[in-house]
């Protein structure tokens, strides 16, 4: 896998948040854990200290599970990133964060071991009490990064308003039989709401969102410099252009519609 996939993909897992955070996120919740738990040189954990405490436990990984996922789409939800209003791409974050509390919690089993001198080989309560731990683990270190790393985009409303000009104005030339002339004061709409939607996107704290920004810009850029029977078999017309470079840029435009609907929730 490329570097620059690893990292926009790394970047999506902390939802822009800078990912050297996560070494933070475990030590502090880590100790948390540790000040939480009764633990003892003969086993990893006190299993006494409350009445029923594998059921207590269990309970308590369902309930943080669930909260991981509750958060991980929360997240996602205001992010100016298209990656992450994929409808499966939540739950795999969410997933992505249970699974490193898992294996943050084996490290810390396996350093337990070497320490007292204990079995390295745990029972069947043990491995069921460190999975339900590594759950509530995972969930208190995406906790961490919602509640401290990561920055919503501001103006999620504008650019609901924006977004929602520049679908509607694709769709009236789409459909409309007016001649391209006609369409100048509806080419000129186009633009600008494509410039404020871009305006927007320009706070997205994801790679994703910046480089969608971007894309919109160079869209914007390659529309203003055309005449507008150009503009029409780009942006308007339901027919495909016979030449490739008009091609081109229709699909453009269209991928870059397409994720501007998914972050808008319009489509």
């Amino acid at each position: 896998m490329p570097d620059n996939r690893f990292s926009l993909y790394l970047d999506c897992f902390t939802f822009g948040g800078p990912p050297r955070r996560i070494f933070y996120a475990v030590i502090l919740e880590g100790v948390f854990l540790l000040g939480l738990f009764s633990f003892t040189s003969e086993g990893l954990l006190d299993t006494s200290v409350v009445p029923q405490f594998t059921k207590v436990l269990t309970v308590a990984a369902v309930v943080t599970g669930l909260g991981a996922y509750l958060i991980s789409r929360s997240a996602a939800k205001d992010s100016f990133s298209p990656i992450l209003h994929t409808d499966f791409v939540p739950g795999l974050i969410a997933a992505g964060y249970l699974l490193l509390g898992g294996s943050a919690t084996g490290i810390g089993f396996l350093l337990h071991t070497w320490v007292y001198q204990t079995p390295l080989a745990p029972t069947n309560q043990e491995i069921w009490v460190g999975l339900c731990i590594g759950v509530i683990f995972g969930f208190l270190i995406l906790f961490y990064f919602d509640r401290y790393e990561i920055d919503a985009p501001d103006d999620y409303y504008q650019f609901e308003e924006a977004s929602e000009g520049v679908i509607k104005a694709k769709e009236f030339l789409e459909k409309t039989e007016l001649p391209p002339i006609d369409l100048t004061g509806r080419y000129k709409a186009l633009e600008e709401s494509m410039q404020e939607t871009a305006d927007v996107l320009r706070k997205a704290k994801t790679q994703d969102g910046a480089r969608l920004a971007q894309d919109v810009e160079a869209c914007l850029d390659d529309l203003h410099g055309r005449p507008e029977p150009s503009k029409h078999l780009i942006a308007g017309d339901s027919q495909s252009p016979n030449q490739q470079e008009l091609k081109d840029r229709r699909q453009e435009l269209k991928s870059v519609i397409k994720r501007i609907k998914k972050i808008a929730n319009h489509g």
